[in-house]
């Protein structure tokens, strides 16, 4: 029975490694999410993280993530900023050259603009999408579809008050040609240990029990009209005080394991990909696990600052295995 389970695991071991190189040696950091290939080409899932409503009022944001060759067809949206999260994708806008997308990268896409994005023939990818979800294409517009077979003169120019939409060729696919790097892409992941970059400064603050680490996904300004977000870094047990924020917060998982809790609620343990909120003046706290360093994505509504500080919560001293 034991050499059974041995030749199990050796198995199981293999396989794993053999994913793990599939995806450039990394999986992919945020769950996959429901499964919508049928609007694509290839494997594609899409993970919703937060939805527009009324108390936070923020942009729809999303996790899409392609398998290797997994593209979109040739489409329009409203103003959509993408953020790379692992692997290599593709974003190109009609009648422009290819943009490569890294880990770290930002890529700002206007309303209206047509484009298609994806993953790159040999590697997965994974993207957050932040996007105004309500937008309507201008009365009037008309969408001009593309072919299979070859284009004719005509349609190679973007016309004004036309929408290029349709699917992304085969042969479109294979002969893509990337720009030079001088793109809007910026934040462009150093830190390896880390899916984001981060100063190596720690930030000593007194609301904080030991230092912080901050770097930043997403700067003002961005066509999806989205507050910034600011990225903390908690060593293993380092946490904050009690606090509330006028308009509330919003929290996005991404590294390790961490505590969220707001006043008179449960403990919540935050995996990759999981959200945390905290109503406009209700006091939460949160940090790292005891034995895991932690990292989130905090997002302030309208880019509101305003924050209150209280005592220290009761921390778990207690090491758990959280799964």
């Amino acid at each position: 029975m034991l050499k059974w389970l041995m030749v199990l695991l050796l198995v199981f071991a293999a396989v794993s490694s053999a994913e793990a190189k599939e995806m450039g040696g990394k999986p992919l950091p945020f769950p996959l999410g429901a499964d919508i290939s049928d609007r694509f080409v290839g494997t594609v899932h899409r993970n919703d993280l937060i939805d527009t409503e009324d108390v936070y009022k923020l942009p729809q944001t999303n996790v899409i993530s392609f398998e290797p060759g997994s593209h979109s067809g040739w489409h329009t949206h409203g103003a959509m900023t993408v953020i790379g999260v692992a692997g290599m994708g593709i974003y190109q806008e009609w009648g422009k050259s290819a943009v490569l997308i890294k880990p770290g990268d930002v890529v700002q896409i206007p309303a209206g603009v047509s484009h298609f994005h994806g993953a790159t023939q040999d590697s997965r990818f994974q993207q957050i999408v932040v996007y105004d979800k309500n937008w309507q294409a201008p009365s009037g517009r008309k969408a001009v579809a593309s072919r299979s077979c070859a284009r004719t003169s005509a349609s190679l120019h973007v016309v004004e008050s036309k929408t290029h939409t349709g699917p992304v060729t085969d042969e479109e696919y294979r002969s893509i040609k990337f720009a030079a790097t001088e793109t809007s892409l910026s934040n462009a992941q150093t830190n390896n240990e880390m899916l984001f970059s981060y100063s190596k400064e720690p930030l000593n603050s007194p609301n904080f029990n030991h230092p912080v680490y901050l770097g930043k996904v997403l700067g003002k300004g961005n066509v999806a009209n989205s507050p910034e977000w600011i990225y903390v870094v908690f060593p293993k047990g380092t946490y904050n005080r009690w606090h509330s924020h006028k308009t509330g917060q919003v929290l996005i998982a991404t590294d390790g394991i961490g505590y969220h809790q707001v006043k008179g609620g449960k403990l919540e343990v935050l995996h990759p990909g999981d959200v945390a909120y905290c109503p406009p003046g209700v006091l939460h706290w949160h940090g790292a696990t005891a034995d895991k360093s932690f990292a989130h994505i905090a997002i302030s509504p309208q880019d509101n600052h305003d924050v209150t500080w209280y005592d220290f919560p009761n921390y778990p001293n207690k090491r758990k295995q959280h799964r």
